[in-house]
Order: C-alpha cells, then sequence, then structure tokens
C-alpha cells in the first residue's frame, strides 16, 4: 500500500489548490464598493449578490452528489469549469442588478458548489482513515483562499478595473479547474477496504454507511443542522460586509461617529482620523484577511479537535468563539477600536471555519464515508436559510442606523442559542461507532 500513499498525497494537493480558489466567493465584499460606485445600488440590493451566490453553491453540491453517482468526477469538475469561466466573463459585462444576479449569483455559485462537492467527495475517499483531519486541511484552502488571493484581486481591481478583472478570473478558473479535471480520479476498492477496516475498529467511523434518506431521518441530523443554521448565519453576515463594517469603524461612521472621535482624545480616535479613504479602504481589506486566515486555520484545528477529542469539545468552542468575537466587534464599534475589531473578526474567522469543519467531520464520522457526496450536500443547505438572513441582518442594520453595532448585538443571541442547541447533539443510536 506505500507505493499508493504518494498517490493519495497528489489528489489531496490538488484539492487544496482547487479548493483555495474556490474559496475566492467569500471575496464578493472587494467588489460592493466599485459596483455600488458605478451603478448608485444600495447594501442590501448588493447584498443579494452574495446570499444568491451561497444559495446556488449549496444546490450546485446537490446536483453534484447526484452526477457524481451517475457520471465521473471529472464530468462533474468540466461542468464545474465551464459555469465558473462562464459567469465570471459574462460579469465583466453588468449593466445592471438582475444581471449581476444571474451572472455571480447564479452561475458562479452554483460552479463554486458544484467543483467543492466533487472535489472533497473524491479527496476524502482516499482518506477514511483521517476523515477529520483531511477534512480540516482541505477545507483551510477553501476558506483560506480569501487571505491568500485577496491582495492579487485589490490589485487587480485598481489596476485593471472590474470589468477586466472578472474577465480575468474567469480565464484563471477554466484553466485550473480545467486541468483538475484529467488529475482527479477515486481510489481502488483494494486501497480503501483496509483503511475503512482499520477506522471503524478504531470507533473513528460509522459502524454503519447511511444514504441520503437515511441521514435525514435521524433526529442527529436536524438537530446539528439547527445549531450550523445558527452559526453560519453569523458567520456568513460578517463575511459577506467585512469590509464595509471596518470601513464604517475606520472612517468614523455609525456609533464613532467622526464629532465622538475627536472628542475622545483616544489614540484608536486619532488614528481613525487622521486615515484617508485608500489607507483605509487597505486597513478593512487586511482585516477582512484576518477572516479569512482564521477561517482556513479553524478548518484545520478544529480537524483535529474532532479527530483527537471528539465532535462535543468541537461544537463547544465554536459556539463559544461566535460570542466572544460577536462582543469583541460591538465593543469596537462603540469605542472606535479597530485592534478590537479585528480580534473579533478573527474569532469569528476561527469559528466559521470551525463549523464548515465540523459540518464535514459530522457527515463521514456519524453516518459514513460511502454516501459522503450527496449527504454533505445535503447537510451544506443549511447555508441557505443562513445566507437569507444573516447577510440581510447586517444590511439592514447598516441602512437603518447608519451602523452595524446593533447587528453585533443580534448575532451575539444567536450565538448563545447555538451553545445551548449544541448540548443536545448525539451520534444516531443506531450507528454508535462514531
Amino acid at each position: 500500500m506505500s507505493h499508493a500513499t504518494p498517490h493519495r498525497l497528489l489528489y489531496f494537493f490538488v484539492a487544496f489548490v482547487l479548493l483555495m480558489f474556490f474559496g475566492l466567493i467569500y471575496a464578493w465584499s472587494l467588489f460592493v464598493d466599485p459596483l455600488e460606485a458605478e451603478f448608485g445600488w444600495d447594501r442590501s440590493a448588493t447584498s443579494v449578490v452574495f446570499t444568491l451566490s451561497i444559495i446556488t453553491f449549496c444546490a450546485g453540491m446537490l446536483v453534484a452528489g447526484a452526477l457524481e453517482e451517475r457520471t465521473s468526477p471529472r464530468t462533474v469538475m468540466l461542468i464545474t469549469a465551464a459555469c465558473l469561466g462562464l459567469g465570471l466573463i459574462a460579469s465583466a459585462f453588468t449593466e445592471s442588478l438582475p444581471f449581476i444576479y444571474a451572472t455571480y449569483g447564479v452561475l458562479v455559485g452554483a460552479g463554486v458548489g458544484l467543483g467543492t462537492d466533487v472535489v472533497m467527495s473524491v479527496t476524502l475517499k482516499w482518506f477514511p482513515d483521517k476523515q477529520g483531519l483531511a477534512s480540516g486541511a482541505m477545507l483551510m484552502g477553501f476558506g483560506g483562499g480569501t487571505m491568500l488571493l485577496s491582495p492579487v484581486v485589490t490589485t487587480m481591481l485598481g489596476a485593471l478595473g472590474w470589468r477586466l478583472t472578472f474577465g480575468a478570473l474567469g480565464v484563471i478558473f477554466v484553466v485550473l479547474v480545467g486541468a483538475g479535471a484529467f488529475i482527479m480520479k477515486l481510489p481502488t476498492p483494494e486501497y480503501v477496504r483496509p483503511l475503512l477496516e482499520k477506522a471503524r475498529q478504531n470507533a473513528t467511523v460509522a459502524a454503519v454507511d447511511m444514504t441520503g434518506g437515511q441521514m435525514v431521518r435521524t433526529p442527529t441530523f436536524w438537530v446539528f443542522m439547527v445549531y450550523l443554521m445558527l452559526v453560519t448565519c453569523g458567520g456568513l453576515a460578517l463575511i459577506s460586509q467585512a469590509v464595509p463594517a471596518a470601513m464604517e469603524l475606520l472612517m468614523g461612521a455609525g456609533t464613532a461617529t467622526a464629532s465622538a472621535v475627536a472628542g475622545s482624545g483616544s489614540a484608536a480616535a486619532a488614528t481613525t482620523a487622521a486615515l484617508s479613504e485608500a489607507e483605509a479602504l487597505m486597513l478593512a481589506t487586511a482585516a477582512m484577511g484576518s477572516v479569512s486566515a482564521m477561517n482556513g486555520l479553524g478548518r484545520l484545528i478544529n480537524g483535529f479537535i474532532w479527530d483527537k477529542f471528539g465532535y462535543r469539545v468541537c461544537l463547544t468552542w465554536i459556539a463559544v468563539a461566535f460570542a466572544a468575537g460577536m462582543l469583541c466587534c460591538a465593543f469596537a464599534m462603540m469605542g472606535g477600536n479597530f485592534p478590537l475589531l479585528v480580534a473579533g473578526f478573527m474569532l469569528l474567522g476561527l469559528m466559521y471555519g470551525g463549523n464548515m469543519c465540523s459540518m464535514s467531520a459530522m457527515v463521514g464520522t456519524f453516518f459514513g464515508p460511502k454516501y459522503y457526496g450527496i449527504n454533505y450536500a445535503i447537510a451544506t443547505c443549511q447555508m441557505i436559510p443562513a445566507a437569507i438572513v444573516g447577510p440581510q441582518i447586517l444590511a439592514l442594520s447598516q441602512m437603518g442606523s447608519g451602523s452595524y453595532l446593533g447587528a453585533f448585538w443580534v448575532f451575539f443571541a444567536v450565538a448563545i442559542a447555538a451553545l445551548i442547541v449544541s448540548l443536545f447533539i448525539k451520534p444516531p443510536k443506531n450507528n454508535r461507532a462514531a
């Protein structure tokens, strides 16, 4: 079996790179200001693009889960390349909200969903003995992609403008995903069997593989879905509005208004008052990068914790980090303290990344790896209500009061609710090997 080891590491590396680029879906907030400046759209309207992309991301994963059982990973990945290329290149020709809704919101979102599901499904089949760690390490690429690639996209936006940036990204995605389609393949049953048997002997994988239909009939699945929705709601809200929220504080808007800043006499206030808009944008983009960095790190950390300490520890620290992050953001807005806001962003990135990893690990660990593709896609549907509610709460709060502060307090309450729900999550009764 040792001769096959380099192969599974090769597939992991390819998956990591592809997921890193798929993670750029979270960089939507970089395009918000240029589009609003050109077309005069308001924040509520542009936040719909992100919401649509998350909804179609989930739909794309469901389609991928079904297609994988009928076609091949290569076919699904070639469809992914077509969706991403067409969606991004078409976005360069945007002249109206419905158009960007269809191109970026629908086509790009669906393409990322298709690609993420097939890449995760194929690669995890090579690692039945390390479901948590493999999930976390791969998803670190998905979460960290925004941090690593956002500065590149920001530079492209400054040099090329948003239209050419969309077009260039479309070409890059076609090349990368197309190449990946001809590299990725499924392991042989002979390779998987001894690894899977060992995992089941160690009680790290479910004793029985459940189909999607069997999974959704368990109480475990639905309690976990409620938990995931609550946590994802806050994570997606922050990710969709990270740059504008940081800009609010840096430019002295909301509760830390320019007059309050001038009168406070604090060092933080003096710093924010002296910033130009260009400097504030650079800092805000860096703050979003901190979310992405912790998002990626949270996935890796949670995968390790899941394998070593179990699901209960994972779910508890995620909810606690959620609550602590929202408190930091709220107090930062009240005091005009940018470093505290960044600390809040980092905690929220950690908890959101951990949440995404726990969803993947839960599917493989509680319900078995055989039907992972479709089961993971079903579980990911929790992101649909979360993507509708979370960003809108944040956007409506900002439009109504001129500040994101009120929304941060709402999400603090949501975090406490998630902590309570986590206490009721248990492995399925007929799959106690999990």
